[in-house]
């Protein structure tokens, strides 16, 4: 399989021509960033049901799913509920659906979305063929960060968690409205500059736990990049052109497809 570096412009709805994606892959996406207002999960929706039949080993859903999604009931909205009723049910028809937590995905565990795919986790390992690939977002691979593990650690915790109850609901629904409105025009560049010696430093650690492969999201650039034994590979957004990445078990071998 070639390793295509090339961004595919278009509609993420309409893919011009079917992905010649063989069944039994390991599908891998990563930052959809679904609007939260009605009718901005049709392209999802309608993107699943091509997977579906393509009848793939797996999804991997690399963070990030929606905008902003705080799994309780008072934030959501009907293309939150959509988009879980249908991986519900892709899960259902035999496909396991694997969920990483995003800087955006907020109190998972025990929630409506952790009900709607197979399991929720930071991370996870995926054998395929002689290769042992690490799918995990990326917004932690700067332990120096300090601010934002504060932050992170701060918004995801039991009590923050516990304070959303004391929310009333029409001000949940507004602050979820108001997070819409303020990224319905941005373009989500993620970084000015990819924190690409950071990339090789973690994946080199990982390196230790056997891992050839390392998956990222969140960066939002489409890259490989060699980190010595490591390959580290930054997925496409899915939002941009609903591209993924393919993983073929038996060779270990990877590519991207428009599905």
């Amino acid at each position: 399989m070639s390793h295509d570096h090339a961004n595919t412009a278009g509609p993420i709805n309409a893919p011009p021509t079917p992905p010649n994606v063989p069944p039994g892959r390991i599908i891998v996406i990563g930052d959809s960033h679904i609007g939260l207002s009605d009718g901005c999960a049709k392209p999802v929706v309608a993107w699943i049901g091509r997977l579906q039949a393509l009848a793939p080993r797996a999804l991997y859903l690399n963070g990030d799913l929606f905008h902003y999604l705080i799994a309780h009931p008072k934030f959501v909205t009907s293309p939150v509920d959509e988009v879980f009723d249908r991986l519900r049910a892709l899960r259902d028809s035999g496909i396991s659906i694997h969920y990483v937590e995003g800087n955006r995905d907020f109190f998972l565990k025990g929630s409506f979305a952790e009900r709607s795919v197979t399991d929720v986790a930071m991370e996870y390992e995926v054998h395929a063929g002689d290769r042992k690939y690490l799918i995990v977002h990326g917004d932690m691979i700067n332990d120096r960060d300090w601010p934002y593990r504060f932050w992170r650690r701060a918004s995801k915790n039991p009590a923050s968690k516990f304070a959303i109850n004391l929310i009333p609901k029409k001000a949940a629904r507004n602050f979820v409205d108001s997070v819409e409105q303020r990224l319905s025009t941005s373009n989500f560049k993620h970084k000015s500059q990819l924190p690409v010696e950071l990339m090789k430093r973690y994946a080199k650690s990982r390196a230790a736990d056997g891992y050839t492969n390392i998956v990222f999201g969140h960066f939002h650039e489409k890259r490989i990049i060699p980190a010595d034994a490591v390959t580290v590979t930054i997925l496409p957004p899915w939002y941009e052109a609903g591209e993924a990445m393919i993983i073929d078990p038996t060779s270990g071998e990877f590519d991207f497809a428009r599905i």
